[in-house]
C-alpha cells in the first residue's frame, strides 16, 4: 500500500517509520525541509537502535528508502491511505484535510491521529465523509501497541474494517469504538485519573507524592498520575482536558495543572512540572514507599467513566482494559483492577465524593446495579468479569 503521513513531529515520523518497517511506501509531508530533515535524523536513530537490538531485521537505510519526504501535497496523488498527525488545532487540520481531499484519489481513506477532536467535525471538511476515520496511535508509535479506531457518524463500515485490518497488519492492537465520543477511551480515562488525583491534593486529602505512591506501589502502575502527566506534558494535558470538557463531559474543579502551565512548568520537556527533571530528561521519580491513599478512591472516577462507556455500548470491558494495558502500560486492565478492589468499594467512594458536591462523581447506573446484584468483583465470583 502507498501512504501519505502529514506532519513529521513525534507522532508523524513515528507512524511513517512503522509503515516503512512493515514494507509500505510512505510520503512524509511537512511545511519545511528543516522539520523534515530533523524527522529523518530521528527515524535513522530509532531504526539503528531497533536494528542493533534485532527488533528489525532489514538495514535501516533500506527501510528509510521507502519514505519519500516532501513539502507539497502533490506526492499524495496516487496514495491508498493518508494519516494526518499535525498539532491539535482544528483550523490546521481543516487545511490538511481539504488539501488531501483535493489531491488524493477518490477511493483513498483519510485518517486523523487526533487525540481529542471529534472525527465528524474533521470529516465535514471533505467531500468524502464516509472515508474519514480516526486512527489514534499512542506515543511512541514505534513501540506502543494500541491504536484506537474511531468511526465518525459518517464513516462507512468498509472504511472502519479496512482501518482495523491495517492496524492489525502493523502489529498493533486495534480497539474500535462503536460510537464516537470526545476523548475516545484512553484520554477520557486518563482525564478522570488526573481529575481525581487533583481533587485529592486540592482538597487536602493527600499530597502529590502520596497520590503517586499509591498509583505506583499499591496499584502497580508504571508511573504515578502526576508523574505520567509530567511525562505527557502539562500543556498537552490541559489542552486535552479542555477539549473533552467543552464538548459536554462533566468537569472537576482543579487549578493545579493550569497554574503549572501558566508558570511554563510543563513537565519533563521544560525540566520541571510536578517534579524536577534535570536536563529535561525523564528520570523515574523517587516516591515514598507507603501512602494513606485508598486505591479504590484514586481509581473511582476512572472506573465510573469506564462504566459509562460500557453502559452506553461504546466499548466492552475487555476493550477498555486493552486500551489501558496497551496504551498506558497498565499491568492489568482498569476493570480487572476494579474487580480486585471490589465494585462496592469503588461505589462507596464515588457516593462519598458525590455527596461532597462533586457532580462528576454521580455513580453510573451500571455500578449501582452490579452492587445491588452482588456482582462486586473477584470476591463474589463476578464483577466486570466472571471468576471460577
Amino acid at each position: 500500500m502507498k501512504f501519505a503521513v502529514v506532519g513529521s513531529g513525534t507522532m508523524g515520523h513515528g507512524i511513517a517509520e512503522v509503515l516503512a518497517i512493515y514494507g509500505h511506501q510512505v510520503k512524509l509531508i511537512d511545511i519545511s525541509w528543516d522539520i523534515l530533515n530533523r524527522a529523518k535524523q530521528r527515524m535513522e536513530e530509532s531504526l539503528r537502535k531497533f536494528y542493533e537490538k534485532g527488533t528489525v531485521k532489514e538495514d535501516p537505510s533500506v527501510i528509510l528508502s521507502r519514505i519519500e519526504m516532501s513539502t507539497s501535497y502533490d506526492v499524495a496523488k496516487d496514495i491508498d491511505f493518508a494519516i494526518e498527525a499535525v498539532p491539535e488545532i482544528l483550523d490546521l487540520k481543516r487545511k490538511v484535510f481539504q488539501s488531501l481531499d483535493e489531491i488524493a484519489p477518490r477511493e483513498a481513506i483519510l485518517a486523523t491521529n487526533t487525540s481529542s477532536i471529534p472525527i465528524s467535525e474533521i470529516a465535514e471538511f471533505t467531500s468524502r465523509k464516509d472515508k474519514v476515520i480516526g486512527m489514534h496511535f499512542f506515543n511512541p508509535p514505534q513501540i506502543m501497541k494500541l491504536v484506537e479506531v474511531i468511526p465518525s457518524k459518517y464513516t462507512s463500515e468498509d472504511t472502519a474494517n479496512k482501518t482495523v485490518e491495517l492496524a492489525r497488519s502493523l502489529g498493533k492492537v486495534p480497539v474500535k469504538l462503536r460510537i464516537e465520543v470526545p476523548g475516545f477511551i484512553g484520554n477520557r480515562i486518563f482525564l478522570r485519573l488526573m481529575q481525581e488525583a487533583c481533587r485529592e491534593v486540592e482538597s487536602g486529602e493527600a499530597s502529590i507524592e502520596e497520590v503517586d505512591s499509591c498509583a505506583r506501589n499499591k496499584i502497580g502502575l508504571p508511573m504515578g498520575i502526576f508523574e505520567l502527566s509530567d511525562y505527557v506534558g502539562l500543556d498537552i494535558d490541559v489542552d486535552l482536558w479542555e477539549n473533552i470538557v467543552k464538548r459536554g463531559t462533566s468537569d472537576v474543579p482543579c487549578k493545579l495543572f493550569k497554574e503549572k502551565v501558566a508558570r511554563k512548568e510543563l513537565g519533563v520537556k521544560s525540566g520541571k512540572g510536578f517534579y524536577e527533571y534535570p536536563g529535561n530528561k525523564y528520570l523515574k521519580v523517587k516516591l515514598p514507599a507507603t501512602s494513606k491513599v485508598d486505591p479504590a478512591r484514586l481509581l473511582s472516577l476512572a472506573v465510573n467513566e469506564a462504566a459509562w462507556l460500557v453502559e452506553n455500548n461504546i466499548v466492552k470491558p475487555s476493550e477498555v482494559d486493552d486500551v489501558m494495558k496497551y496504551g498506558y502500560n497498565f499491568p492489568k486492565g482498569l476493570l480487572e483492577i476494579a474487580d480486585e478492589l471490589g465494585i462496592d468499594n469503588i461505589l462507596r467512594n464515588l457516593e462519598d465524593i458525590y455527596n461532597k458536591g462533586y457532580s462528576a462523581y454521580k455513580p453510573q447506573d451500571l455500578l449501582v446495579k452490579m452492587v445491588k446484584e452482588g456482582k462486586v468483583g473477584k470476591k463474589s465470583g463476578e464483577g466486570f468479569y466472571k471468576y471460577a
